[in-house]
């Protein structure tokens, strides 16, 4: 048998498709994570804006009203955050690997967000998508 185990915080921030909401999750995260060591806390900030600009820019294709939740928890061994959108679906392994000749511009985002968290899962639906990230704590 597994044992269980117990939040320690969990909060829900529910934001507009903007990306001048990218200061407020960080802020909402930053809070969340007060009691976190320092470097757990940055990575996740990192991969939660890239996630995050990345709904508003591909999954909504920019428009500005749509809905994000965003779900963070502590847990005694990881720190996860969890978006929920309605935007359009995409398939993280047809995402071309990026080029670091100074070639192109963008196109890191998953990359980056692959590198920096221990946990990424993106599940797509006919209703939503969930973006998970974890990182385990020391």
């Amino acid at each position: 048998m597994t044992e269980k185990r117990h939040l320690i915080k969990d909060k829900t921030l529910q934001v507009k498709s903007d990306l001048q909401v990218l200061p407020e999750i960080r802020r909402f995260l930053r809070e969340m994570f007060t009691d976190i060591p320092e470097d757990p806390v940055d990575r996740m900030e990192l991969a939660a804006n890239e996630v995050a600009a990345n709904i508003i820019k591909h999954a909504y294709q920019g428009r500005p009203d749509q809905p994000i939740s965003i779900r963070a928890t502590v847990q005694p061994d990881r720190i996860c955050v969890r978006f929920v959108d309605r935007g359009r679906t995409f398939d993280p392994e047809n995402v071309p690997a990026p080029h670091f000749d100074g070639s192109q511009e963008g196109g890191f985002g998953l990359f980056i967000v692959s590198r920096v968290v221990d946990r990424f899962d993106y599940l797509p639906d006919e209703k939503e998508n969930q973006t998970t990230l974890c990182i385990h704590l020391p």
